[in-house]
């Protein structure tokens, strides 16, 4: 049986993209990179953090699934399920779509 918590197929290609970010901010464009802020910007404020602390995104330190769950009081179980649907949301929404298109043009 698959984890439950587990990144879908859905979530998965901008989980990826966002850990590619956080490794190398240079690896998209000025006004990409602005795009994908505003795409967070649709999550409320503390699950927006949630996702830049975790990526260690747009200038925040990079923190792990354990002590981001630790500093909200919940397990790394429902810290990562939070993420998983958090990813499967914005994965759904056009702009993401648009932002996938500029990443890989067809």
């Amino acid at each position: 049986m698959a984890d439950k918590h587990a990144i879908d197929t859905v979530g998965a290609e901008l989980h990826a993209f966002l850990i590619q970010l956080g490794k190398k901010p240079d690896c998209v464009s000025h006004k990409t990179a602005h795009y994908v802020e505003h795409i967070l910007h649709l999550l409320s404020a503390d699950d927006e953090e949630t996702l830049l602390h975790f990526y260690g995104i747009f200038g925040h330190r990079q923190e792990t699934l354990k002590s981001l769950a630790d500093e909200r009081k919940i397990s790394m179980e429902e810290l990562a399920a939070q993420i998983a649907k958090h990813l499967r949301q914005l994965a759904i929404t056009p702009e993401w779509q648009m932002v996938k298109n500029l990443i890989h043009p067809q």
